[in-house]
């Protein structure tokens, strides 16, 4: 579970206990089950209305996504696609294909294949591109889901606060319970805000910055399998790759390749 997420989570619930404290207020009038679920189902049954039934097959792998999943790491393709490149120069590119099933990543594996296949420089850029674009289109169906549930949820916590004052003043014979009314009331806004900001907003937010990340890797993976069909050589290729890293995470050609035999080292040249 990625540390960051539950730490930003941890400071919003420490913050509003701290401030609660401070003030010298209780934390019960804060406690509204009803409220919760007014809001918390409302805005996830407005959301549901909106997909369909294979949009929202994807929800729970996205939340796992949010929570524990880790985007490709470019600096580890930019150090692959070099060795590979050695590979292809020194003993042509059919010799990819024995190392095919050793590479984890199926985007780089695709890519390498239709090298191997013989396919031209314009069809593998189609291919490929096409593969991002549809990794886009899923990723943003489940984007969208936590931003509309996020924006569902103050509005269904209005929708609470309106519920209460009706209530309340069909009750005004009772002054005693007008406060408590009132209070009721204001707590389901809370809610909506609270459960936007702190759940779906944030979620959705993440998400995104992983799709980011990943289409940003695929890039650099598509420019390198590109930069090998064009017989570019390993040194070559590590230097133009590099330049989509930051600089804390360029390593150079020679120690990308510092594993290489001499004679490798000169065919990198």
């Amino acid at each position: 579970m990625d540390p960051l997420f539950i730490g930003g989570l941890l400071t919003i619930l420490a913050a509003i206990g701290a401030s609660t404290i401070m003030d010298g207020n209780s934390f019960g009038p804060l406690i509204g089950p009803s409220s919760f679920v007014l809001v918390f189902f409302g805005a996830l049954g407005a959301g549901l209305m909106a997909y369909r039934t294979t949009d929202l097959g994807r929800i729970p792998k996205a939340l796992i996504y949010c929570l524990k999943g880790k985007p490709p790491d470019p600096s580890a393709a930019v150090t692959a696609l070099a060795e590979l490149a050695q590979v292809a120069r020194r003993d042509g590119m059919l010799a990819l294909e024995s190392g095919l099933e050793q590479i984890d990543d199926l985007y780089m594996r695709a890519g390498l294949q239709y090298l191997v296949d013989g396919l031209d420089a314009d069809r593998v850029r189609e291919l490929l591109e096409i593969e991002i674009a549809a990794l886009d289109e899923r990723h943003q169906g489940s984007i969208g889901f936590f931003k509309a549930v996020g924006g569902y949820a103050p509005t269904f916590g209005m929708v609470g606060t309106v519920i209460g004052l009706i209530n309340m003043l069909g009750n005004l014979s009772d002054p005693e319970q007008l406060g408590l009314g009132m209070a009721l009331a204001l707590l389901t806004t809370l809610y909506g805000v609270l459960i936007a900001n702190m759940l779906f907003v944030p979620v959705a937010n993440r998400l995104e910055r992983l799709n980011e990340l990943e289409i940003s890797g695929r890039e650099v993976v598509l420019d390198g399998v590109l930069s090998i069909q064009a017989g570019l050589s390993p040194r070559m290729l590590v230097e133009r790759l590099e330049t989509y890293l930051p600089p804390q995470a360029r390593l150079g050609a020679s120690e990308r390749m510092g594993g290489a035999k001499p004679a490798d080292q000169a065919a990198a040249a």
